[in-house]
């Protein structure tokens, strides 16, 4: 029961009852069915966030971790667009389907693209200092998921 009240709660509040505050990065609202986890790292923030037989999500953060999608890596994209987002210059990028990239492992073509996208903390000229999401896509629910899910990303929080 106090559990049920604990998720109840949670919820009217906007947060995930997957774990308290501390729960998703930037304060990320997670569709129904996600979970996020912590990893540890040295000198950034590491999440998944992934569902049971669903898309998963990797999440870097750090003053090191330099720009996923990067306006010099063109013709490996499907498209490329830079925005703003909350006062940030968010870049999104999407692999070319069925190619085998660097976020690929050794050898692997994924069957789909890979949806990258940085959140330059500082000055888009020194993009070192970022917040990065990637995840594999094969259908566009996946994509829309990723999008609504990445684009409450707060990164004052």
């Amino acid at each position: 029961m106090r559990q049920a009240l604990t998720t109840v709660l949670l919820l009217i509040l906007g947060i995930s009852p997957s774990g308290a505050a501390d729960a998703v990065p930037g304060g990320m609202k997670l569709i129904e069915g996600y979970r996020a986890q912590r990893g540890r790292a040295v000198d950034a923030a590491l999440w998944t966030i992934d569902k049971p037989n669903g898309c998963r999500i990797q999440f870097e953060s750090g003053p090191n971790e330099g720009s996923w999608a990067k306006p010099t890596a063109i013709k490996s994209y499907s498209w490329y667009r830079e925005r703003i987002v909350k006062g940030y210059t968010v870049r999104f990028a999407l692999t070319k389907p069925d190619v085998s990239t660097e976020w690929d492992e050794e050898g692997e073509v994924h069957p789909g693209s890979v949806l990258l996208v940085t959140f330059l903390l500082g000055s888009p000229d020194l993009p070192d200092n970022s917040a990065n999401f990637k995840a594999k896509i094969t259908n566009p629910l996946e994509m829309a998921d990723v999008l609504l899910m990445v684009l409450s990303f707060d990164p004052s929080k």
